[in-house]
């Protein structure tokens, strides 16, 4: 490219065909102006074009000088080609005059003569940095929207959330309370009803023992009896009495214990007003997992491997929804059939729970993502992706910490570390 020539210069009016005055009005702009021939070879640039060839300019990574990133061959042949051209480039430079530009809009055309041949170039920078900074300010704050968007979401649904656990708390402590009263009788009728039922076959065995050596031909009088008891196969109903009774009696005591899981891991709910309270920690699983057992039974095994662990201070029914979510998370992962293990042990001053799964794991992208509320990998209508968020958030209120490692086809394992007691100020 031909060397420009220096600021101020310009072609006279037989060579360039601009007069005077055209001159003087470009000259008093506030916008850079330049005129080059069709080489490109600058032949007029006003005072505020002057000041910007002082600068480092920059487009798509691209930094150099006027010359370089504008005046460049590559781009002149996309002019000559096109005819017209506009971009936008950002300035810098402590040294020159207008250091505070940094961002014009450059308009560039092809000059023509009458015939309509290419004469020259005239290239227009205007200042649009207030623009482009109300722009991003714009961007910025509309990023900002989104975010605390986002977040009020998320609390608005932790909000119903609390509520509506808390509700639903209330309404399983009573309908568990009610439950309880029949289980509490029918127990113990079926416990008393055994105690009965011993006695009465030891009594029918006393009158077998009497009736079986008679042989005077009073056998005769016992046809009745022995009929009665063909029909009734009172030798298969001796044996399976006994069986039947031990059967729903342990059929009530699951009950029971489902009511009291039930009312465990309701009490309470998620209200911010729960108390701190020293707790067991694998009573709360055993909870969460008799809760859940109807969605994992059919295609997961389920291995405690439970360690020795201290009680601990915390939010029991907090944790024992973060334990509920993890064990669904993890049932859901496995597909067919499969194996979630539920470690526990004690560290140095923590105690720690692992929940690791065999199933379809985490691409390593979403792992990054997995707590961020409202994200989640299931199809539509199967999950709000909040339940790892509020878990997250509630192993933090807690001063504890979850950790996520996942390999796809082989399960995820995540770990929740907690403290044994809480400081001072979290109570």
């Amino acid at each position: 490219m031909a060397p420009m020539s220096e600021p101020g210069d310009y072609a006279s009016e037989s060579q360039s065909g601009i007069g005077d005055l055209q001159l003087a009005t470009l000259a008093v702009l506030n916008d850079g102006v330049w005129i080059s021939e069709i080489d490109g070879t600058v032949v007029y640039r006003n005072a505020v074009a002057a000041a910007m060839e002082r600068m480092y300019w920059s487009t798509a990574g691209h930094v150099g000088t006027l010359e370089d990133v504008v005046f460049n061959a590559e781009l002149l042949e996309k002019l000559r080609a096109r005819g017209r051209w506009s971009a936008e480039f950002h300035l810098s430079g402590e040294g020159a005059e207008n250091a505070k530009i940094n961002c014009v809009a450059m308009e560039m055309e092809l000059l023509t003569d009458g015939a309509g041949e290419a004469t020259g170039i005239a290239f227009h920078a205007r200042d649009v940095s207030r623009e482009w900074l109300r722009e991003q300010t714009l961007q910025d704050r509309n990023v900002e929207l989104e975010q605390a968007y986002t977040h009020l979401k998320a609390a608005q649904y932790q909000l119903l959330q609390s509520e509506k656990m808390a509700s639903i708390g209330q309404l399983a402590a009573g309908v568990a309370h009610e439950i309880n009263n029949p289980i509490g009788y029918v127990h113990s009728n079926l416990g008393t009803l055994q105690i009965y039922m011993r006695g009465l076959i030891r009594l029918l065995d006393s009158y077998d023992q009497l009736a079986c050596p008679a042989t005077d031909g009073s056998c005769l009088a016992l046809a009745p009896i022995l009929e009665i008891k063909r029909e009734i196969d009172y030798a298969f109903m001796r044996e399976d009495l006994p069986q039947l009774l031990a059967e729903s009696r342990e059929g009530i005591e699951r009950v029971t214990k489902i009511v009291t899981d039930l009312r465990d891991f309701s009490h309470g709910g998620q209200s911010e007003s729960e108390d701190w309270t020293v707790a067991d920690i694998h009573r709360g699983l055993d909870s969460a997992l008799n809760i859940v057992w109807n969605e994992l039974k059919y295609k997961v095994e389920v291995r405690k491997e439970y360690g020795v662990l201290p009680l601990i201070e915390c939010l029991p029914a907090q944790l024992n929804q973060v334990f509920l979510n993890l064990l669904i998370n993890a049932g859901q992962a496995i597909q067919e059939h499969g194996v979630i293990t539920i470690t526990t042990w004690c560290g140095d001053g923590e105690i720690c729970i692992a929940f690791a799964d065999d199933g379809i794991g985490i691409a390593p992208d979403h792992l990054k993502r997995i707590y961020d509320p409202f994200f989640t990998t299931k199809p539509v209508g199967k999950g709000t992706g909040l339940g790892l968020a509020l878990s997250y958030g509630i192993v933090k209120k807690h001063h504890g910490s979850i950790e996520v490692s996942s390999e796809l086809g082989k399960g995820t394992r995540f770990c929740i570390h907690l403290p044994n007691s809480q400081p001072a100020h979290a109570q």
